[in-house]
Formats: C-alpha cells, structure tokens, sequence
C-alpha cells in the first residue's frame, strides 16, 4: 500500500464551492418500484441513510459542469480571468466526452476562462477530487503569479441498472468546482492524505474476492487516511469540529466516528438521505451546505472520501482566525 501525505499549505484556501444537482429530488421507493428493484434492496439501502438522489437524463456532463461553474462564479470575489488552472476530477471513466472533446477547455470556453493548464484526475475515483486539490496546490506553488484554480468534478450514471452501490447508497447525478485560491479570507486548506492499496485497482464490482477484502479493511483503512490527515495537520481528531463524509453508509459512518472517540453530532449527515452519492461532489456539495460555515465559525473541518478501486483521502480546512483556536 502506498500512502501519500501532503504536509499544511497554509497560503491557499477554499474561496467558493458550489454544485448542480438536477431536478427535484427523486425518492428511492418510488423509482425502485418502477424500475422493478427488489424491495429488500431498497429497504437495505434506506437503512443506510440514503433515501433521495437526483438524476439527469437529458443533460449531458459538459452543461452540468457549466451550470455548477456558473453557480461558483456567481458568488466568488475572483474573476473568471484571474483562474489559471482548471483540474476535472471525476469517478466514471465515461463521464467526459470522447476525445478529441475535452470537458475541462469546454467548461472554460464557456465561462470566458483561459487557463494555463488544463487536465483531469480519474483513476482514483470517488477520491480523484483530493488527487485534484494536490494538483491545485503543486500548479500554484510552480507559480507563484497564479491567484487561483477551479477543481471541478462530475460524474453521470449511464442506465439506471447502475444507479445503486450495493447497499451503501444511490447515485446522484450532478457536477460541483472549487475555487482554489491564494491567501483566502477566513480558511486554510491543511494536509491532504491520500492512501490507495494498488492491488484493489481493478475494483470491487469487477473482482469478488477485492470485494470481499474491501469489505474487512475499507473501514480500517478510511480511519487510517483520516489518522495521517490530523496527523499531519497538526489537529487532534478530537478538536475538528465536523467530517464531511461520502454520502452512504450512515450507521458504518457512525461506528467509525464513535470507535475512534470523535464526539457525537461531529458527522455531518444531513445529505445523506437528501443529496444521493455524487461520486467526486460529495465533498464539494458538503462543503458548500455546511462545511465552509463552519470553518467561518471557527471550527476545523475534515472531509473524508472513500472509493472502491482501494484509494482512500481525507482533506483538512482550518481557520485562520488565532482567536478562535490558537493552536493552529
């Protein structure tokens, strides 16, 4: 297993998040029923906290990210030309057009950005969007003029014979960016730790026996990723103020968090049963609804991400304010 730590960054920051999710929300039992699903597995599902998700049928992944982009620069201080690098992550590998298409120039053309780069982080699927905040991170610290870069991430099903993970939840489909920038008012991104056990690459909907590994170490090894993230940032476990975890699995998530002594009411679960599992967004659409308030509050913030090709991150946002916590 190989493990990567990326020491506190403290000049950049998380200026905005934002996301599209489309339509209204859709219940699971109703769509299940249609679509001819075993009541059992619904039932399953609804017990691990997921209940709505949101689906897109007729909007292809380019417009999601359009819109979730436009959402961000809606409420950003920064201009659309003041962004020079644009990082797409995502967990399907067909959600992004077909060369020579390419989703992160198109959402920029769209937008009047002009990047100095622009790329993509797959391969580590729903942990792809920590992969690409150390993308962020390594473009700016290279150079030193760039003021800010947008992570983006999307991720559509194909067919709804795909939509359900298992038991641990439902897919949403939707996009959401991250305006990463430099000396951001009010937060500090911290370390960034990213552990990816190379012999699950192939995935546990592929291989039975990597599922059956992943079923006995997937939570070890997510406690371990938040371990060397609090590590490495420097902050107790105990004092971050809220985890932002992948939206499924609640009881799972919550076992988690009481073995390693984390005080009750820190998981953020709310989104759960109303957001679906936006594969790469989840993080990103946590941080928007609750996560960047509660930095603004004076709180440390972790967000956790979980995949099931063996990568596994956890993702540090601090304040800046010394009045609120002079130990950072």
């Amino acid at each position: 297993m190989a493990i990567h730590d990326c020491f506190p960054c403290r000049e950049f920051g998380i200026e905005a998040a934002a996301y599209e999710l489309p339509g209204a929300p859709i219940d699971i039992a109703d769509w299940a029923v249609r679509h001819n699903y075993p009541r059992a597995r619904v039932e399953a599902i609804v017990r691990n906290g997921s209940r709505c998700f949101h689906a897109a049928p007729g909007i292809g992944e380019v417009e999601l990210a359009i819109r979730a982009v436009g959402r961000l620069l809606a409420q950003s201080r920064v201009a659309a030309c003041d962004i020079a690098f644009v990082i797409l992550a995502h967990s399907q590998q067909f959600s992004v057009p077909a060369a020579p298409r390419s989703l992160p120039l198109e959402v920029a053309a769209a937008h009047g950005l002009r990047p100095r780069w622009a790329g993509s982080v797959a391969q580590l699927n729903c942990v792809s969007i920590a992969a690409g905040l150390r993308t962020a991170q390594a473009l700016m610290r290279a150079h030193a003029q760039a003021g800010a870069a947008l992570v983006l991430s999307v991720d559509r099903v194909y067919g709804e014979a795909y939509r359900l993970r298992q038991e641990s939840g439902i897919q949403s489909d939707g996009a959401a960016c991250l305006l990463v920038t430099r000396g951001t008012p009010g937060n500090r991104l911290g370390a960034i730790a990213i552990q990816n056990r190379a012999a699950w690459h192939v995935g546990s909907d592929a291989d039975k026996a990597v599922e059956d590994q992943m079923g006995t170490l997937e939570w070890p090894l997510t406690r371990s990723a938040m371990e060397a993230a609090s590590a490495a940032s420097g902050i107790a476990l105990a004092r971050f103020g809220l985890i932002l975890p992948r939206n499924g699995d609640l009881p799972q998530w919550t076992a988690l968090c009481r073995a390693m002594g984390m005080p009750d009411g820190r998981l953020y679960t709310e989104n759960m049963a109303r957001r679906g599992h936006a594969c790469c967004s989840d993080f990103t659409i946590n941080l928007a609804d609750a996560g960047l308030a509660a930095v603004a509050a004076g709180q440390h913030v972790m967000g956790v991400m979980q995949s099931n090709t063996g990568a596994f991150g956890a993702v540090t946002l601090h304040p800046t304010s010394t009045r609120h916590d002079p130990g950072y």
